[in-house]
């Protein structure tokens, strides 16, 4: 059950990260031509996929946990998927905000 509570949560998370790009860490401390330049670079809409695709995964664990009859899949999915994701958005997201 916590991962369909952590899948809902990276899909909220997702579109409000599309919406209003300014509550990416470390957004609003670039400089306006920086933020234009990383919005014009896609930074919001990648990390709104990445958000998704978390969620996706995290929703998609629980029944596949029931299928597979480990229920323990359900506790280990959300903690691998956040940890990837944070891998995942730092290399890339990095170079997104500072591509010329």
């Amino acid at each position: 059950m916590d991962a369909l509570m952590a899948g809902v949560l990276y899909l909220i998370i997702g579109f409000v990260v599309r919406v209003y790009p300014d509550i990416l860490a470390g957004y609003n401390s670039l400089s306006q031509r920086d933020q234009e330049r990383a919005t014009n670079n896609g930074l919001p809409l990648f990390a709104f996929v990445l958000f998704c695709i978390m969620g996706v995964c995290c929703i998609i664990s629980y029944p596949a946990s029931i299928w597979l009859e480990m229920p323990n899949l359900t506790t280990v999915v959300p903690i691998f998927v956040t940890l990837l994701g944070v891998v995942i958005f730092i290399i890339f997201g990095n170079l997104l905000a500072n591509r010329r």
